[in-house]
């Protein structure tokens, strides 16, 4: 759950991230450090990280002082878990423009990740109350996130729905309402709130699906669980993911050893 976690909270900073470098090709020089990066976004939009890191790198040599790229080196550090060098290039975009707000909130997300909870919070807070912050949504989910960790599902809820007051059709905060109702005991309100989740994608999310699925089970409803569970594994890309898919549907089938 942990590191499903921090990859939910990384979907909607590469998407900030994507927000702010891409550009269309035509409006580049090939070969010019903007160019370069733009090559690097795409990259990691697709979850390639090493030819994402190379295009990023050779965009900064270009040109060093890009706060753009050094974001996006930022956030791929942060996907490859090396958090002193996403925590440097971070503390580097900051340092050329200190209300660089996805700057911010990426930090919020580390230091949560490593149990710094005040200093996320600090980062956190600068950018969910900013009014030059576009989406402060983002801030708000992973403060969310923070109180979670803190087993503090009443302040968790609070940053749920003052997010869900800056973006009403946020599927990661219906997720996480969810998941804290979950934690609760509220089986019926948080799949409720998983289902609204569900709905404002454009695309199933297989996290997502899990949620749905596991309280399924847990209210005894086995065959809409196992149904869930098929569409997520057809949707599973890598093995982590469809570990726990298996691992799930071993659950709603009642067993406990691993197949063979």
């Amino acid at each position: 759950m942990k590191r499903a976690c921090i990859l939910m909270a990384l979907l909607t900073l590469f998407s900030a991230c994507a927000r702010k470098t891409q550009t269309l090709p035509g409006q580049l020089k090939p070969g010019s450090a903007e160019y370069i990066l733009n090559e690097g976004v795409f990259y990691l939009n697709q979850g390639k990280l090493d030819p994402a890191k190379q295009k990023i790198q050779e965009a900064l040599r270009k040109k060093p002082n890009s706060k753009a790229a050094h974001y996006s080196m930022g956030v791929v550090y942060t996907y490859l878990r090396d958090f002193p060098a996403a925590i440097k290039h971070f503390n580097t975009v900051l340092k050329m423009a200190p209300d660089y707000w996805d700057a911010h909130n990426s930090l919020g997300l580390i230091y949560t990740e490593t149990g710094q909870y005040e200093l996320a919070r600090r980062h956190l807070l600068k950018a969910a109350t900013s009014d030059r912050y576009r989406t402060p949504e983002n801030a708000y989910v992973n403060l969310a996130m923070l109180e979670i960790k803190r087993e503090s599902y009443e302040n968790a809820l609070r940053y749920v729905d003052k997010g869900i007051g800056e973006n009403r059709s946020f599927a990661p905060l219906y997720n996480l309402k969810g998941i804290i109702l979950e934690k609760q005991g509220k089986l019926k309100d948080s799949l409720y709130n998983y289902n609204k989740a569900l709905t404002f994608l454009t695309e199933e999310d297989v996290n997502i699906l899990l949620n749905v699925a596991r309280i399924h089970n847990r209210l005894g409803q086995k065959a809409k669980a196992m149904d869930l569970l098929d569409r997520a594994l057809g949707l599973a890309k890598d093995e982590f993911t469809t570990k726990r898919i298996r691992k799930l549907i071993l659950e709603v089938e009642g067993k406990k050893d691993s197949p063979k």
